[in-house]
């Protein structure tokens, strides 16, 4: 499983509480905006209580970390239901939650952090949570009494929750834009190809298309993130960003294999290319330099041969074991584009079928992407 679909299933499992908050790297917040998302039990209570205009106060802990700050209050351990935190609101003070958010605590808790940690909040109970999350390094969630506005802290992190026509406004305005983007990587990708037939590929057209997914993924990140917040309320969504992403990730891998100046995992070449400023980004060079070529205007016309991975991935029935024994055997996809079926079965997995099943394909190939300009 890649690194995206292991993300993807994070995403389809909003979390049952956050004990298991993160890998190196990650956002904090991921996992309490998953169990705050709308539909989980955390966000009914949460709803609940801004409906009564009240306002509260919640703190997410393991018990030792929290009695560093409870001072007082009713010692509950009893298990946690919306319906009981709603209840327990409106007491003045704060509820005490465990990691798992199955158990309640403390209610009514008497929350007294380190007079000496900083905190811009004004409010009482937003400076509370402020300097709790930060003391115990646990999200904390207040909600405000007048505008039910929710705000979590977490260590020295603060995230205001949007409501839901809101995050749809903003997933809706960014689909949009990833179709627009959708619609420049498929010309690109077929004008690269074409390119790759008539060995006439430059610098620039490999990074334009790598600029064009480097983006793409940028916002899908951004679209995934409010998915998160969304909870059950993202799905038909989903669906089209699955759709406008479909096979990107694996095709922007292919062209890095096809075109890197040696034969490191993609991945490393990614790593760089993601690592670029905006700026960057933008600039041929710096691209070509992360795929491991000298950065210099003279190189930037100086064509590019293709290994083929990614023209041979398009032939159906062509496992990639194959595919990387062509490449290993021939070198380009010129050379294998000039090779005789008799040649091609010289590769180990090519027997006659398959041999003609790739000179085949790679002329129907070649013959749609004419017919296409």
């Amino acid at each position: 499983m890649t690194e995206r679909e292991r993300e993807r299933e994070r995403r389809k499992n909003p979390s049952a509480g956050v004990s298991a908050l993160r890998r190196d790297g990650d956002d904090p917040m991921i996992e309490i905006l998953k169990a705050t998302a709308p539909g989980t039990p955390l966000r009914q209570a949460i709803d609940g209580i801004v409906e009564l205009r009240r306002g509260g106060l919640l703190l997410i802990a393991d018990e030792e970390k929290a009695k560093r700050v409870v001072q007082a209050g009713f010692e509950l351990h009893t298990k946690m239901t919306p319906q009981k935190v709603i209840e327990l609101s409106k007491m003045d003070r704060a509820i005490v939650l465990d990691e798992s958010l199955q158990t309640i605590l403390y209610a009514n808790a008497y929350l007294v952090p380190d007079p000496g940690i900083p905190s811009a909040e004004t409010g009482t109970r937003h400076l509370t949570a402020e300097k709790v999350a930060k003391q115990l390094n646990a999200p904390t969630i207040a909600i405000s009494a007048t505008r039910g506005r929710v705000t979590i802290y977490y260590g020295p992190h603060k995230h205001v929750l949007r409501d839901v026509l809101t995050l749809t406004a903003r997933a809706n305005q960014a689909l949009r834009i990833l179709e627009q983007y959708r619609a420049t990587f498929d010309d690109l990708s077929r004008e690269l190809t074409v390119l790759e037939f008539e060995g006439r590929v430059l610098p620039y057209h490999v990074a334009n298309l790598i600029q064009t997914v480097v983006q793409m993924l940028a916002i899908q990140d951004e679209i995934e993130r409010i998915f998160i917040e969304l909870g059950e309320e993202k799905e038909l969504m989903e669906l089209q960003l699955d759709w406008l992403m479909l096979d990107v990730f694996d095709e922007l891998l292919l062209v890095i294999r096809d075109f890197q100046a040696d034969a490191r995992p993609p991945e490393e070449a990614l790593a760089r290319i993601q690592a670029l400023s905006p700026e960057e980004l933008l600039r041929p060079e710096k691209i070509m330099e992360a795929l491991g070529y000298e950065a210099s205007e003279e190189r930037l016309e100086e064509p590019l041969p293709s290994r083929g991975y990614r023209v041979l991935s398009q032939i159906p029935r062509i496992p990639m074991s194959v595919i990387e024994r062509l490449v290993e055997r021939f070198g380009t996809l010129q050379r294998i584009l000039e090779a005789s079926e008799e040649e091609l079965q010289e590769v180990k997995g090519i027997a006659g079928v398959r041999a003609r099943t790739i000179r085949l394909g790679l002329q129907r190939l070649k013959r749609s992407l004419m017919l296409w300009e």
